[in-house]
């Protein structure tokens, strides 16, 4: 089964899976657009963080390989009142350019680690200088819990892991975290995650 297959299935419902609303790390740390500043939501899903970031005033672009995921991810900006650019797309090929947008932000988004690797490179490059990078993923500790997330531990983040990828970088906060999650059906309670905010240097 392919990557728009498997989540086809998942999305086949009018349920919005993992919620409306963004997540809470995301609320809580991307600032609000300057006049102009341009936004990507990688594998954003349904559209929860996309459509988040449109509010506070980004032109946002978003990705998912899932086409019922995208048509979601419009619907619900819509209902919001907001415009965003949602498309169907691999996150690991996306077609921008470098350097295009102001913010990234990812919302656990798990790949094996040759893909994770180049998901991170590619969401690097995409930031302009002086961009900043917010993501919350799970660590290691959440195979054991039931509040979402893969069960292969080569899937799994880490501090030391991405301290590296990120080395080149400005790390502005990295830290794992236990905490309740409460984003639609697929996640809810405690979760073991971690969390990053880096800047591009200039």
């Amino acid at each position: 089964m392919s990557a728009s297959e498997f989540w086809n299935t998942r999305y086949q419902t009018d349920e919005y899976i993992f919620g409306t609303e963004a997540n809470d790390f995301i609320k809580a740390t991307a600032p609000k657009a300057e006049t102009g500043q341009t936004a990507y939501a990688p594998a954003d899903g349904e559209g929860r963080n996309g459509t988040y970031l449109a509010s506070i005033g980004y032109q946002v672009s978003s990705t998912d390989v899932s086409e019922l995921a995208v048509a979601k991810a419009h619907t619900l900006a819509q209902k919001k009142g907001v415009k965003i650019n949602a498309h169907i797309a691999d996150a690991l090929a996306p077609e921008f350019k470098d350097e295009t947008f102001d913010l990234v932000i990812v919302c656990f988004m798990h790949f094996m680690p040759d893909d994770h690797a180049i998901f991170m490179d590619v969401n690097k490059r995409l930031l302009k200088p002086g961009g900043l990078f917010i993501m919350e993923g799970y660590s290691i500790e959440q195979i054991a819990l039931s509040s979402g997330g893969p069960k292969k531990p080569e899937m799994m983040m880490s501090e030391a892991g991405l301290r590296q990828t990120f080395a080149d970088f400005d790390i502005i906060l990295l830290q794992e975290t236990r905490r309740h999650l409460s984003e639609g059906p697929r996640h809810q309670g405690e979760a073991a995650t971690i969390q990053i905010m880096a800047r591009k240097p200039v």
